[in-house]
């Protein structure tokens, strides 16, 4: 199998994302269920690959990796 060098920093953002979305999607008063379009908690999973495709192939700048001099 390839070893492919994963981009960290597209990955910690995409996790991030995840998490920050989730919570807004579930975000109701009190006593209310979300109202919210059935698009919407596909955004979660698409927009996470997304962003990792993003860092991995058209950004490539990784914050936490260092280069080897």
């Amino acid at each position: 199998m390839l070893k492919k060098d994963r981009n960290v920093t597209g990955i910690v953002l995409a996790v991030i994302y995840c998490f920050v979305l989730a919570e807004i999607l579930i975000d109701a008063p009190p006593g209310e269920a979300p109202n919210n379009p059935p698009w919407a908690y596909p955004m979660i999973p698409l927009g996470a690959v997304a962003i990792t495709f993003l860092f991995d192939y058209v950004i490539k700048f990784d914050f936490f990796k260092k280069k080897k001099e």
